[in-house]
């Protein structure tokens, strides 16, 4: 059964995160806050989430473990359309 209140509800806090991660040069602190929560979502709450969340979530968990992983911090605000659209529906 879905859980659209906490979907919502983590969904704004993405979208506040994405929005900091976008606006700060010191990236990884707020990559990590991403990668930990998108983790959750996809791995261990995807059975209470909308198919486009979770399509969000394992895209922004790997663009932040990449990050993670050496790699180059990847620009999130390409997500901000697809949580905005989820926060209202």
């Amino acid at each position: 059964m879905k859980d659209i209140k906490y979907e919502k509800e983590k969904a704004k806090e993405l979208l506040a995160l994405i929005k900091e991660y976008t606006e700060y040069s010191n990236k990884q602190e707020i990559n990590k806050k991403l990668n930990t929560i998108s983790e959750e979502l996809y791995y261990k709450k995807r059975e209470v989430l909308s198919q486009a969340m979770i399509d969000v979530a394992l895209a922004v968990h790997s663009f932040t473990q990449a990050a993670m992983s050496g790699g180059h911090f990847q620009p999130l605000d390409e997500f901000v359309p697809d949580l905005e659209k989820i926060m209202k529906n």
